[in-house]
């Protein structure tokens, strides 16, 4: 029997999409990406759906749970109750419980900040943190975003994915310049992410954000499969190049610890 031939960038169920959960879904995308909250005269806007579809698609998120207002009651943010399903998407329900005293671990041995967070499309997003001892330090929003390109804990994931999932993703990478330090090609990436696998973690040195340094390392599901990454950051005058290396090595220890809770087989 024949089989349908799959065009180009299209889907083999697109006759078969619901329309107002595609909307509901391009809600949810336009929200994350916007922490501070967003009007339904913007999502209107943005999406090109009619403010009378987004009204009533937000009512709907609102009386479920899964977006809120804010203390004016104009803008539409995403509840904490959408990132509890994200945490249970990645197979590991509790991978905030069994990680967060290994981030304060973290914290406590380096003074830094520290983060836990995980692939979202084609950005890293951050999931958790313990904020730094240091008076000045760096902090982030949960849900935040990272870029993959330049940053240690993106590197981390990407130099650990299946080699078809790797590929995918650096072919659609557009490799952006943010420093003078940025890897701006792809066959120098290519050898950033052996030189991580090799040693087991990853850093971005002034990649993104002259004079910062971020250290960060894989955390695997009992599939080998990884997951998420924690990683550290802080300025360049505490976190020298020089101590990198050293710094690293730790960072996969502690990132090897959340692994095994997860049942990832070290040995």
């Amino acid at each position: 029997m024949p089989t349908a031939k799959k065009k180009e960038g299209a889907t083999n169920y697109e006759r078969y999409h619901i329309p107002n959960l595609k909307r509901a879904l391009d809600v949810f995308e336009l929200l994350a990406k916007d922490n501070s909250g967003l009007t339904l005269s913007e999502i209107s806007s943005a999406t090109k759906y009619s403010k009378n579809s987004i009204f009533r698609i937000v009512c709907t998120l609102q009386d479920c749970g899964y977006v809120v207002k804010d203390p004016t009651g104009r803008k539409i943010m995403m509840s904490r109750k959408l990132a509890a399903l994200g945490y249970a998407g990645f197979g590991e329900t509790d991978i905030v419980e069994k990680s967060m005293d290994v981030i304060r671990a973290m914290r406590d041995k380096f003074g830094e900040t520290a983060m836990l967070g995980t692939l979202l499309k084609d950005e890293c997003v951050m999931i958790e943190q313990a904020p730094g001892r240091f008076p000045f330090k760096f902090l982030g929003e949960i849900g935040m975003r990272i870029s993959v390109q330049v940053s240690a804990p993106g590197k981390a994931i990407l130099a650990y994915l299946p080699k078809e999932e790797q590929e995918a993703r650096l072919e659609k990478m557009k490799f952006q310049k943010f420093t003078e330090n940025t890897i701006v090609n792809k066959r120098n990436y290519f050898k950033e992410l052996d030189d991580v696998r090799k040693k087991g973690y990853a850093c971005d040195r002034a990649e993104e954000i002259a004079g910062v340094h971020c250290i960060g390392a894989p955390v695997f599901n009992a599939h080998g499969y990884p997951v998420a990454s924690v990683w550290i950051t802080g300025p360049s005058s505490r976190l020298p190049l020089e101590r990198l290396d050293e710094v690293g090595v730790e960072i996969r220890a502690f990132a090897d610890k959340i692994s095994s809770r997860l049942g990832y087989n070290l040995f």
